[in-house]
């Protein structure tokens, strides 16, 4: 089995982007998006790890779309928010720039840590940037997380 710790440091230095321990055990991974045009754009996923009520350990991990607000158009974002394999979109509480409370809109992914190879997590965390990413520039106006 995998270690998380040991997995986020590989894949960092696998694809050359930068990990941050924001905390003890929840990473910040800066994952690199090639555009069509050629230019990277950079999109954050938060991974840890935690245990399910029946003790069973996930790696849990979230990437931020946008703020939610009262314009979106909802029905247009489930339906774009449906090429997920491993990942799923929500509304989480959350800060703003400011501090202040607001809901926001991001994907994430919550595999079975057992069930994980370097490889594999590596394809979901890159699943959840993409993801968030796309979202974000569509209903969002662009690269503003």
């Amino acid at each position: 089995m995998i270690t998380l710790s040991e997995a986020m440091q590989t894949i960092s230095t696998n694809w050359n982007n930068k990990l941050v321990e924001l905390t003890p055990g929840v990473y910040r991974l800066d994952v690199g998006l090639k555009l069509k045009d050629g230019t990277i754009r950079y999109q954050f996923v938060y991974v840890w790890q935690v245990k399910n009520q029946n003790g069973r350990d996930h790696v849990f991990m979230n990437s931020r779309a946008g703020m939610y607000n009262n314009n979106l158009n909802l029905y247009q974002l489930l339906k774009d928010s449906g090429s997920g394999y491993y990942s799923t979109v929500t509304i989480v509480p959350d800060k703003n720039a400011e501090g202040n409370p607001c809901e926001t809109v991001v994907v994430q992914a919550s595999p079975y840590l057992d069930s994980l190879s370097v490889e594999l997590l590596g394809d979901i965390i890159f699943e959840v940037a993409n993801n968030a990413d796309w979202l974000e520039e569509k209903h969002f106006g662009g690269d503003n997380n």
